[in-house]
């Protein structure tokens, strides 16, 4: 079990696949473990074709790493990830990251640029300022979930999902009950990632970013709506957008190969 000392903090993350491969880092979203991408870091180390060795981070606060006393930034949590990497011996690798964890992978971009050879950013956004809010209902579901249980609820669903898939939450949440129970958010968790998330705005920066990119996001996002994803595109130099049709905040929920196949289409542009 891998763990890295930070200040304040010791990280854990988790390796699968090919030691000496080439690296991909998941990072996942809002006040949720490494333990979220369910089966992903297996599809993704599936391939004898393209071995890969796949390196799945839990965010400070989140599943086995500490929980130190907040605020936190984006940029601490970027250093987390360089730190995650000098630990397990990875000079570059292509970042994953959705929704919050989208936005670390922007600041690790910036703050460690040799480190990333490519992005791929799901359901995320360079900063509220430049793209868009949620909806007052979407914004309140958010907030309230830390009081929601440990249980995916109708308000969840209603959240991550588009209405035309409400009726099939529970066979596309079926690995979050078990998961909400193992690995809860401390609500001084989720609290300290909304804050590191509303801080984040990088819009003005991200012409430094020159790695390619992919930028991926549900037609009918709720929480962080498609403009986001447009704005991200349209000013990193090397992104293409990918704009998945009926699909919510939940991008990979009931699609759980889009991720591997999402790498895949920007490893081709690495080769």
């Amino acid at each position: 079990m891998p763990f890295v000392t930070r200040p304040g903090a010791s990280i854990h993350y988790a390796t699968h696949g090919a030691e000496g491969a080439p690296a991909v880092v998941l990072l996942q979203g809002l006040g949720l473990s490494s333990r979220f991408w369910f089966d992903v870091p297996e599809r993704l180390t599936s391939d004898a074709a393209r071995p890969r060795r796949v390196i799945a981070v839990d965010n400070r606060g989140t599943g086995k790493s500490g929980r130190p006393r907040p605020p936190w930034t984006m940029g601490t949590m970027a250093d987390d990830v360089a730190a995650v990497l000098d630990d397990a011996g990875v000079d570059d690798a292509v970042v994953v990251g959705i929704s919050m964890g989208g936005m670390i992978a922007q600041h690790v971009a910036l703050r460690h640029r040799a480190r990333v050879r490519g992005l791929v950013l799901l359901a995320t956004t360079p900063g509220f300022l430049a793209g868009a809010l949620p909806e007052p209902v979407s914004l309140y579901r958010l907030l309230s979930m830390p009081f929601r249980g440990r249980e995916p609820s109708a308000d969840m669903a209603r959240l991550l999902l588009p209405p035309s898939k409400w009726g099939r939450a529970r066979e596309i949440f079926r690995d979050w009950p078990a998961a909400m129970r193992d690995d809860p958010t401390p609500p001084a968790t989720f609290a300290a990632h909304l804050f590191a998330a509303s801080t984040h705005f990088v819009a003005p920066r991200l012409a430094r970013i020159d790695c390619p990119a992919v930028v991926a996001t549900g037609a009918e996002d709720l929480l962080i709506p498609k403009r986001n994803a447009e704005v991200l595109a349209r000013r990193l130099p090397r992104a293409e957008l990918e704009l998945v049709p009926d699909t919510g905040h939940a991008l990979f929920a009931d699609d759980r190969d889009l991720v591997r196949r999402l790498v895949e289409r920007l490893e081709q542009r690495l080769d």
